[in-house]
């Protein structure tokens, strides 16, 4: 057998040996290939790069992080503050691989966004539904040396604080076996709040740590790991910035703020408010107040007013909550449904039609004679409260949701209602787990 091995190599013709690790290195290199595009990392950290010194944007590193990093791979899950987070994630892993989730629904906004997205081989995830390929990849990553960001709260925080997670997040943990890191990001949903009209400056800080070992997901229980991921991870911009005394700066400050708060604290009044400049302002009883730079809400006619953000916003949550108690709760709005297109890098029309919920369901029903209806528009789609302990939302506009094939998104056509719609699925859920 030595003596053929030694004929094979002098004769030129490879060895069944070598054959084997050839096929393997062959192997490893197309699946390589499959979760790391060199060009693409260097144009993203370029751009990440960019932004940050745009927006001021600076990294505190724990050593245990900074361990870690030069170990290998690691699962790392962050706040979710902003469209911009991929900027102050990212960079502290140059120089390592480093990949991220990303919402499906990303890939529809902009046809740049699609390309963009596949370019680098992020991990793509259907919102608020099982997406078991998505899982699979992730640990795929994970197995060939590449680290993976997730954002657990499955959406960009609407008021500036961390949103409920899903308990599925402590058994994916505990399921990968891999140390975990944290990411809290503080300041970037003031820089570019995802009600706001603009951008504004006062800069970003973005805090990494060591959460959990590879040993410990093994050995706390998925309630355990659950207890710290939801410690870790909370975090309010609003407590933050006044904490901290920052100041930020920008146009059309309070521009869009009346989508989130979409009720007056002085009447009562829904849908009424609107907003420009700095003011914020109801139509119908004239309450008027300044969203200033420090963060405060200061009312411009002395009527009683919560003076942040988040204060308003629970005010909000609590009327909701005492309407959504009793049996007879409903609300009915007008929508025009869109969902992605044949290419998959952006939206299409597909019915107008009308979006229900009660203390049961999420009802779309599509309007009939809708001449300009998409063939494979649904005629019904309906899904329950519990399977949906939060919704991701442009305040005011639009709410998504996936039935698993397709994703959808219901533009509301006659009142700027989502946020509502949202709130209520969160307080009703929260009740359910109450």
């Amino acid at each position: 057998m030595e003596k053929e091995r030694k004929g094979a190599a002098k004769s030129g013709v490879p060895s069944p040996a070598v054959g084997v690790k050839d096929k393997k290195a062959e192997r490893a290199k197309k699946r390589a290939e499959k979760t790391f595009s060199l060009p693409h990392y260097m144009l993203l950290m370029a751009v990440c790069g960019v932004l940050r010194l745009r927006f001021g944007a600076k990294s505190e590193l724990s050593e245990s992080f900074r361990a870690q990093k030069k170990q290998g791979a690691m699962l790392v899950l962050s706040n979710h503050v902003s469209a911009f987070d991929f900027a102050w994630f990212t960079t502290p892993f140059l120089g390592k691989k480093v990949s991220f989730v990303v919402a499906e629904t990303m890939k529809y906004s902009q046809p740049i966004f699609a390309g963009l997205i596949d370019g680098y081989r992020a991990i793509v995830k259907k919102q608020f539904y099982a997406d078991y390929t998505c899982i699979k990849n992730i640990k795929r990553y994970l197995d060939d040396g590449v680290s993976v960001i997730l954002c657990p709260e499955g959406k960009v925080s609407a008021d500036g604080r961390t949103a409920p997670m899903a308990f599925s997040i402590a058994k994916l943990v505990k399921w990968l076996g891999y140390p975990v890191a944290s990411c809290v990001i503080c300041g970037a949903g003031l820089t570019r709040p995802k009600w706001a009209h603009s951008s504004r400056s006062g800069g970003v800080v973005c805090k990494m740590d060591m959460m959990m070992t590879a040993d410990e997901t093994k050995s706390l229980s998925a309630g355990e790991i659950m207890e710290r991921i939801d410690r870790t991870l909370a975090h309010n911009e609003h407590a933050w910035q006044e904490e901290t005394g920052r100041v930020y700066r920008g146009k059309k400050y309070a521009e869009g703020l009346s989508d989130l708060l979409y009720r007056c604290p002085a009447c009562g009044e829904k849908f009424r408010m609107t907003s420009a400049g700095n003011a914020i302002m109801c139509e119908k009883c004239g309450f008027a107040a300044a969203y200033t730079r420090t963060g405060k809400i200061v009312s411009a006619n002395g009527a009683d007013c919560p003076d942040r953000i988040d204060r308003w916003y629970d005010l909000i949550a609590r009327q909701v909550a005492e309407e959504v108690k009793r049996e007879d709760f409903r609300l009915s709005e007008p929508v025009r449904l869109t969902m992605e297109n044949d290419k998959g890098n952006g939206y299409k029309y597909g019915v107008a039609g009308t979006l229900t919920l009660d203390r049961e369901k999420l009802v779309f029903r599509a309007a009939e004679g809708d001449e300009q209806r998409c063939e494979d528009a649904p005629d019904i789609l309906e899904v329950p409260v519990t399977a949906l302990p939060s919704v991701a939302t442009l305040p005011g506009v639009s709410l998504d949701l996936s039935d698993g094939k397709h994703t959808y998104r219901m533009i509301f056509t006659e009142h700027r209602a989502s946020t509502e719609f949202a709130l209520a699925l969160e307080v009703m859920n929260a009740e359910n787990r109450g």
